[in-house]
This record gives structure tokens, C-alpha cells and sequence, in this order.
């Protein structure tokens, strides 16, 4: 078998695309520098995003978008700076964190709830998605008593219009792409060389910002009422696995390696 490089794993990462760096430094931030008072040294920022493939140029853009933005805020010591996320930062990032980073099983149940076509519904919280102005299909029944719940079985069929609105087909091919790239990073890090704190870091926040993408869009509800071809929880045990092999890394060890 080949020996794989640290390059070929950011090859089978970013499918030899340069990553959204907007978005990846939010999840930088999500992953590295949530906690109250955190703060990441530009020196820090600079060599995880080179190595990622990241421009110099291109990261100085993103920062000055998040500082506008609201996202984080910069203090500057000498010729270096600092940058942390702002209070309402945090906020974002602590309710995005629990669909992200929590790989435990999903819910195991489901119910269609059909309310009454001919009264506009109220404002009733569902967990899960509206497959049609009066019919929902969520993992936690309403406390509306007002609508028809009725549990949908492991081997009932989903109409294919329902599934079209839980999982577009557009949703259905970035999972699947994800879920291949997942597949070649775990055959790649087989053969590679022990993996230093930096490489580690980048290739956790990486396999975060393209899970992200996934988590954040995927309804509350449990496998079997996706399609077929659905990657998502295949995705979500892969992610599970590397992110349980290769710890979150210290902003402290991060800092004395740079």
C-alpha cells in the first residue's frame, strides 16, 4: 500500500477545492476558541489555514468579514494580534455546537402530524421539517393537540415528494461526496506518518466544517424516513470515529508550536 503524506489527507478533505474561508474560520473559532476569555494568536490562525491551503490574503479578508459581521472581535500586542469571538459569537457558535459535535444516535421514532387544512396553523413548534403547509413530520409529537399524529414504522414507504422536501437531491449528492472523501481520508490515515499537533487541528476542523454543512441542514428525524441514498448517518459515524481518534488540540500547545 502507498504511503499516504499529510497532503494527500487535505487532498481527500477538500476534494482539491480551497475551502469557503469564511465559513472555515467560524468553525475554527467553533472548535478551538468557543470558551469565554479564548482568544487565537494570528500566528496560530496563519499556519493552520496555510496549511489547509489557505492564502494569507484570503485568511486577512475573512477576519476583516467576521470583525463587520459581528462574529469576532481582534486585540492587538505589539506586532501581533489576538482574535476571539465576540458575546454574540459565542452565542451562534454554542447553538450550532450541539448538532455538530453531538454523534450520539439520533431519535429512533417518527410521526406525521396533519393539521386541519382549512385553518392556517399556528405558530407550532415542530422538531423536525414541514413536508406541506398542514403536514409535518417530526421526531417529538406537538403538544397541539389539534392535529392527526400518526407513527410512520420502519418498513412503511415514504412517498417520494415527502422525501424531496426532508432530503432534496441535491442534499441527498453532498452527502454522498462528503461520505466518499470520509472513506478515502480513513484509507489515507492508515499508512501516514504520526500526525503533529497543527496537522491534527487542520484536519479536525476540516472534517467539522464540511460535516457542518451536513448537520446543520439535516431535520431532527430518525434514518429510515430518508432516501436510500442519504449518506448522512453513514457520514455521521465516520465523523464520530476520526474526530474520537484524533483529539481536539490546547490553544496552549497550538501557540508553542507555531
Amino acid at each position: 500500500m502507498t504511503k499516504a503524506t499529510f497532503q494527500d489527507l487535505m487532498v481527500q478533505l477538500t476534494d482539491k477545492r480551497t475551502p469557503r474561508v469564511w465559513s472555515l474560520l467560524v468553525t475554527v473559532f467553533g472548535e478551538l476558541a468557543q470558551d469565554e476569555g479564548a482568544q487565537i494568536k494570528g500566528s496560530v490562525l496563519t499556519k493552520l489555514t496555510s496549511l489547509m491551503g489557505i492564502k494569507p490574503e484570503a485568511m486577512r479578508v475573512a477576519l476583516h468579514r467576521l470583525r463587520k459581521d459581528g462574529w469576532i472581535k481582534s486585540e492587538r500586542n505589539g506586532r501581533t494580534s489576538a482574535y476571539s469571538l465576540t458575546d454574540w459569537g459565542r452565542a451562534q457558535s454554542a447553538l450550532a455546537t450541539p448538532r455538530i459535535y453531538d454523534l450520539e444516535p439520533v431519535p429512533e421514532q417518527a410521526w406525521l402530524v396533519i393539521f386541519d387544512p382549512n385553518q392556517p396553523v399556528r405558530n407550532t413548534e415542530i422538531d423536525g421539517i414541514w413536508v406541506a403547509s398542514n403536514i409535518a413530520m417530526t421526531a417529538t409529537p406537538p403538544d397541539d393537540t389539534t392535529g392527526y399524529v400518526s407513527s410512520i414504522s420502519t418498513d412503511q414507504t415514504i412517498p417520494h415528494w415527502m422525501l424531496n422536501k426532508i432530503c432534496p437531491p441535491e442534499f441527498v449528492r453532498l452527502t454522498q461526496g462528503f461520505h466518499e472523501r470520509l472513506v478515502d481520508l480513513q484509507t489515507a490515515l492508515k499508512t501516514v506518518d504520526a500526525l503533529d499537533c497543527f496537522e491534527v487541528s487542520a484536519m479536525r476542523i476540516l472534517i467539522v466544517d464540511g460535516w457542518r454543512r451536513i448537520a446543520l441542514k439535516t431535520p431532527l428525524l430518525p434514518p429510515h424516513v430518508f432516501p436510500d441514498t442519504w449518506m448522512g448517518q453513514s457520514c455521521r459515524i465516520r465523523v464520530a470515529a476520526l474526530l474520537g481518534a484524533y483529539s481536539r488540540q490546547d490553544l496552549d500547545v497550538l501557540e508553542a508550536g507555531v
